[in-house]
């Protein structure tokens, strides 16, 4: 009988041990049961021991853990909240020429910075994110900018300030400052901009195509003052980037897939920053800062149909190869042609750029190989791919084109090399190359990017390694 009480009892106070493992509470109480059959004689203190053993590491394991956890407190009316963010220290060098042979070799040590947090509450949620960098295109820090010696400190800025609401299972809308939403490539949006507005999101699912819309209404420039009775000389023009697309994703086979949209782009105002029309700079015109155009930050005649597509083919060992590409054309590109025409001096520089001829069209097409173990970043996963991309002068906006490739400018063709390769799951190791040259050479790269020449060819080399978490 003994032996059957004995054993009913482990059975007990196995199943207590089991209910509890992961709860402090329970902890205690199994804990204070093997004593109680202890102190009466029914276990020996070898069995109790035995029963009890790791339970105190357990506990202790457990109060430490609940204690850090209450450190960071949120609000009750937030159902859940995510801190995320990632550190980036890079190596690059930059290099230049013009058609005089006059060049420039740019060398930098660079850091960059992004500490988010992402919350929901019900059908509601926000991502609030700081950086660095004044710049739309750049959030980065360059080593021992400034005086000699002065280790200035860099400005942390606001990059995101959204407010979303989950309208219906497919529709989301989102206001503030809003990562893009767009498919699209560095050709034609660099991937460091946002949108400050409005923004609507479309996920719907038809059968077995998963169909995607994303509609944006940003401001380019915003706080418009009308006057009215008075000298009309002071009013503050705005201007409206609105961007409508509509696309699909699909698989073809159970081995390959598809996704392509059609994006239209237009602005509400010619130009917004009350310059006068878009007018391209000479290719002829040489040495360190070079004049590159008049007004080259203006938007006026720009109304692009652009067409981003790709195809993903799944291999053996959890490989994959895209192919992917981009094209758009500027449907007012005669118009913007035609506004630098009229708006170039008189003589020579207007007889050039109507020579040149209008170049309203860019594309960019490339190939993709990579292999991950999962959805998630893996420690091992790596990823190749190489594109070709030849962008038109009156093809696309200069202000939003990726500030690396090529240099925040148009008018230049030319091949881009991308590698990565995780060292742990949240340690990444990049390598980027890039080579660029003019595509018409009557008329200048146009734009305001970081090497002070009118190029005629661009070499770029960048090495990263960014730690998220």
């Amino acid at each position: 009988m003994k032996s059957i009480k004995l054993r009913g009892v482990c059975a007990a106070v196995s199943g207590a041990l089991l209910f509890g493992f992961g709860a402090n509470a329970m902890a205690d109480s199994t804990v204070d049961i093997v004593n109680a059959l202890v102190s009466k004689g029914v276990l020996t203190e070898e069995e109790g021991n035995l029963l009890t053993k790791g339970r105190e590491g357990e506990k202790l394991g457990q109060e430490k853990a609940m204690k850090t956890a209450g450190k960071i407190k949120i609000s009750d009316v937030i159902d859940n909240a995510t801190l995320y963010g990632d550190m980036r220290a890079r190596y690059e060098f930059r290099n230049g020429e013009d058609t005089a042979s006059n060049g420039e070799d740019r060398t930098r040590g660079r850091y960059k910075m992004l500490l988010g947090v992402k919350t929901e509450a019900g059908d509601f949620y926000s991502d609030l994110a700081l950086s660095m960098g004044s710049g739309g295109r750049s959030d980065n820090a360059t080593f021992g900018n400034g005086n000699n010696g002065a280790n200035g400190k860099e400005t942390v800025y606001v990059k995101r300030a959204m407010l979303g609401w989950k309208a219906t299972d497919w529709l989301k809308v989102e206001a503030g400052r809003v990562a893009n939403p767009l498919y699209t490539t560095s050709m034609v949006w660099d991937a460091d901009l946002t949108f400050e507005g409005l923004v609507e999101k479309i996920d719907y699912k038809w059968g077995k195509v998963n169909l995607f819309g994303n509609f944006a209404q940003s401001q380019y420039r915003g706080d418009r003052q009308d006057y009215y009775n008075i000298d009309t000389a002071s009013e503050r023009k705005t201007n409206t980037l609105l961007a409508f697309q509509g696309g699909a994703k699909f698989d073809i086979t159970d081995t390959v897939s598809a996704k392509a949209a059609l994006t239209y782009t237009t602005y509400t105002s010619d130009n917004g920053t009350g310059t006068g029309a878009f007018v391209p700079g000479l290719g002829t015109t040489t040495t360190v800062g070079s004049t590159l155009g008049t007004n080259v930050t203006s938007t006026n005649d720009i109304r692009t149909i652009e067409i981003p597509a790709e195809l993903g083919f799944k291999l053996a060992n959890n490989m994959k190869l895209n192919v992917f590409g981009d094209y758009v054309v500027n449907l007012d590109g005669d118009d913007r042609f035609d506004a630098a025409v009229a708006a170039a001096t008189a003589g020579t520089a207007r007889n050039t750029i109507r020579a040149a001829g209008n170049d309203d069209k860019a594309w960019l097409v490339g190939v993709g190989l990579e292999q991950k173990q999962d959805k998630n970043p893996k420690k091992g996963d790596w990823s190749a791919k190489l594109w070709y991309q030849d962008v038109g002068v009156y093809a696309l906006d200069p202000n939003a084109v990726d500030s690396d490739f090529m240099d925040s400018k148009v008018n230049l063709k030319g091949v881009v090399f991308k590698g990565e390769y995780l060292v742990r799951d949240n340690v990444f190791l990049n390598l980027a190359a890039g080579h660029a040259t003019r595509k018409n050479d009557r008329l200048a790269a146009t734009g305001a990017g970081d090497i002070n020449l009118n190029l005629d060819s661009y070499n770029l080399y960048q090495l990263d390694v960014t730690y998220k978490f």
